[in-house]
């Protein structure tokens, strides 16, 4: 069933308000009260609410001063205002504040459930609409392509990984598609239709990530204008997907360990437990296992989250999907004059004997790139960045009298791409044995597309 709304009361007649609060949390809703203004700002500004009622007549701060600051904060929840003595002109002045709707008493219960009900469906579709703009990435088809046995394997353990609650952590190289899978795992379970949000915890430095994760409240540091509800809160009753975990700094992970156990967090600068119920999944293009040992990151955090693992192969190792791949990313592409893509045989044979380093990303921005390139509707080999295997020369064997004359672009890219497989990705790593400096090397990683 669906979950129904959160909702806070703030009402200062005591009768009423104890009668909505029992009434409506018989009815399944998640509900607090608070007795006057001041105190249903404060709770308004600490937690994550879907619905206020908001009453209009209180002594000190009335329910329209206190809908004007609940607006200035927040534009999230929705406020539904009651009063007993209603005016046209204060009715009119609350709806362009912001308010849902305006309720004179006394109110029908049935009929107030209704205007709940509503208030949180529009509720949770602007969170939604949150949720889509803060992704860092987003896929343009969220089909799982392929027909090789090692992938069919991957959606099998999707799919019963799925049909659970517990968390997933998910291992694979830059560009196997961590996050089409995480998609995937959201989509086969219960949580198909709430939010998936996502996080690359790469991009999170020690500062911004409680910020970003837990939300803040206002005045919680120097440019927090205003509260701001965090992923965790955007991600309730749906799935939070985290990018990258191997980034996380450690005084992050004990606090996310503890949310992992309790489902209760607080946020910075806040004095209230927020409760939220999000299906977590992790991903990471290192060995977590390596980096527990290197003391990067906690072996209880480590082994919290390594329940139900999912690894990916890499695209060197699922060859048969090479040429089902390159078709549908030629289907994503605009074609010619409509005519249909083609692929020239001779570029079929480049794209199947490359070992591609940068994985399914690489190869979709490989046939992105030929399609602007392409006069025609048909990929020949000389719009890949890469040359098709030459057979060796007659009469020679391997070694150097067989040595393919490839340029030398070809050969340092290859290079590169090996250097960064043996070292799982880390950059840092990879320039040091490379002997070159980091921004050379993103440079490099750019110019070959060997995208991480």
């Amino acid at each position: 069933m669906e979950k129904k709304a959160k909702v806070l009361i703030v009402e200062d007649e005591e009768p009423l308000r104890e009668l909505l609060k029992a009434e409506l949390s018989r009815g399944g809703y998640q509900v607090q009260v608070a007795a006057n203004g001041r105190a249903g700002l404060e709770q308004y500004l600490e937690e994550c609410f879907s619905v206020v009622l908001l009453d209009v007549k209180m002594p000190e701060m009335g329910g329209v001063e206190v809908l004007e600051k609940m607006r200035e904060h927040s534009a999230v929840p929705e406020i539904i205002m009651f009063t007993g003595h209603g005016d046209i002109e204060t009715a009119v002045k609350c709806i362009k504040l912001g308010a849902y709707d305006y309720l004179t008493k006394p109110v029908k219960l049935d009929e107030l459930e209704i205007v709940i009900d509503k208030a949180h469906e529009k509720n949770r579709l602007r969170r939604e609409n949150i949720s889509l703009k803060l992704e860092l990435s987003k896929l343009d088809d969220h089909q799982v392509v392929g027909r090789s046995q090692k992938i069919r394997q991957v959606l099998s353990t999707v799919n019963r990984w799925g049909a659970t609650d517990e968390h997933v952590l998910i291992y694979g190289e830059s560009g196997t598609g961590k996050e089409l899978i995480a998609r995937a795992v959201h989509d086969a379970s219960s949580r198909v239709d709430k939010p998936f949000v996502t996080v690359n915890c790469g991009r999170l430095d020690v500062h911004t990530a409680k910020s970003e994760l837990f939300g803040h409240m206002q005045g919680a540091f120097t440019s927090a204008n205003k509260a701001r509800a965090g992923l965790f809160e955007l991600a309730d009753n749906g799935t939070l997907f985290m990018d990258e975990v191997s980034e996380m700094s450690l005084a992050v992970q004990v606090k996310l360990l503890r949310i992992l156990e309790t489902g209760v967090f607080r946020r910075l600068g806040g004095s209230r437990d927020i409760s939220v119920d999000v299906r977590f999944v992790f991903a990471s293009n290192k060995k977590l296992q390596e980096c527990v040992e290197q003391g990067s990151f906690r072996e209880d955090f480590y082994h919290r989250i390594n329940l139900l693992p999912i690894v990916l192969p890499t695209l060197r190792e699922r060859q048969e999907d090479i040429l089902p791949l390159a078709l549908h990313f030629l289907q994503e592409s605009p074609s010619r004059d409509g005519a249909a893509w083609e692929l020239a045989d001779e570029a079929l044979s480049a794209l199947t004997a490359y070992h591609w380093p940068g994985n399914v990303r690489e190869l979709k921005n490989t046939i992105r790139r030929a399609c602007i390139l392409a006069p025609e509707a048909v990929i020949s080999v000389d719009l890949l960045p890469f040359p098709a295997p030459k057979m060796p020369l007659p009469g020679k064997g391997s070694g150097a009298d067989g040595l393919d004359p490839s340029p030398l672009w070809v050969v340092e890219r290859e290079h590169i791409g090996k250097v960064l497989e043996i070292v799982a990705g880390n950059k840092s790593q990879a320039a040091r044995i490379l002997e070159i400096d980091r921004k050379t090397l993103y440079t490099k990683l750019e110019r070959y597309e060997l995208g991480c």
